[in-house]
Parts: structure tokens; sequence; C-alpha cells
């Protein structure tokens, strides 16, 4: 196992959590919980755009691409989907700004489908490779380059993600939704 890659599918987990909480959310109508929503937002574009992408843009898939020229192709796509990730979420604070809840719901549920099929691609396709290949020396160099990168957000910061992501999903799905087989 390669650090590197480890880190980056433990942030994914963490947002996968979130998408998972934002997608009930919006499927059912919750518009009573528009501030709640507003906060998931702002966590999920900061998570995800400025923690998340921003690390593996400037970090990860630079290196990726160096190591394994043949990445290249499937790189450049990945950085085209995080670029859509980026309108989503535009589309989306926009509409909450307006107050608009079927719109935002309907960007919402868009970019859940896009994020997570984004996450799966590269879990399925870039990862395994980079898990199996990757030089342990080099894999150092990235994890010493992320923690630098993490220390701009805090020591605590993967801490705090994680409490974000289980207080939101209590307060807008109740204790437990996840844990008990409901979905």
């Amino acid at each position: 196992m390669r650090i590197s890659v480890t880190l980056l599918q433990y942030e994914h987990g963490i947002l996968r959590q979130a998408l998972d909480v934002l997608d009930e959310t919006v499927r059912n109508n919750s518009e009573d919980h528009m501030d709640d929503v507003k906060e998931l937002i702002s966590f999920l574009h900061e998570f995800v755009d400025r923690f998340h992408h921003a690390k593996e843009e400037q970090l990860f898939y630079p290196v990726i691409v160096k190591e394994f020229p043949r990445f290249q192709e499937e790189v450049d796509g990945i950085y085209a989907e995080h670029q859509h990730a980026r309108e989503q979420f535009q589309l989306v604070e926009r509409a909450l700004e307006e107050g608009d809840w079927d719109s935002m719901a309907s960007a919402a549920i868009e970019l859940v489908h896009h994020m997570t099929s984004h996450v799966q691609k590269e879990e399925d396709g870039i990862f395994p490779v980079v898990d199996d290949e990757l030089s342990l020396p080099l894999d150092e160099q990235l994890n010493q380059a992320y923690q630098v990168f993490t220390s701009e957000f805090g020591d605590d910061y993967y801490q705090r993600a994680e409490m974000f992501a289980n207080d939101i999903q209590d307060r807008l799905l109740g204790p437990g939704f996840f844990n008990h087989g409901i979905y």
C-alpha cells in the first residue's frame, strides 16, 4: 500500500459520506434544512475543490504523469472532471443564494452523480496501478508534500472534516442513518 493513495482514498470516504447526505437531503425535498444544506455545500466546496482536487492537481497527478506517462490522457480527463465539478458547485451555490430549492436540488444531484462517478474512476483506474508500481521513496516524497499542503488547512483538518461529515449527517438525516441499513 502506498500512503499517497491511501490518503486520497480516505478523503474519498469523507467526500462520499457528505455527498450521500446531500443526495438524501435533496431527494427528500428537505427545504426546511436550507441553512444546513448551505453549510454542507460550503464544506463540500472547500473539501473537494480547494483541498482534495487541489492536492491531486498540484502534487499527486504531476508526479503520476511523470512516472507513468501512459496516464497522461486519463489525467487530462480527470482535470476536466475537476473543472466540471467546479462548475456544478457554482450552479448549486447560485441557486442557494437565490433561494431556489428546485434548481439547487437538480444541480446538487448532478454534482453527486458526477463526483461519485469521478471517485470510482480514480479508485478503479489509476489508484490500483499507482499502489502497485509507485516506488516507496517517491511515495514518501508525496506524503511529505501532502503533510505540508494539509498543514495550510490546520493540523487537525482531517479530524475536523470527519467530525463535520458525521455532525451534518446526524443533523440532516438523524443519528445512525447510514449505520442501520436504511441506506
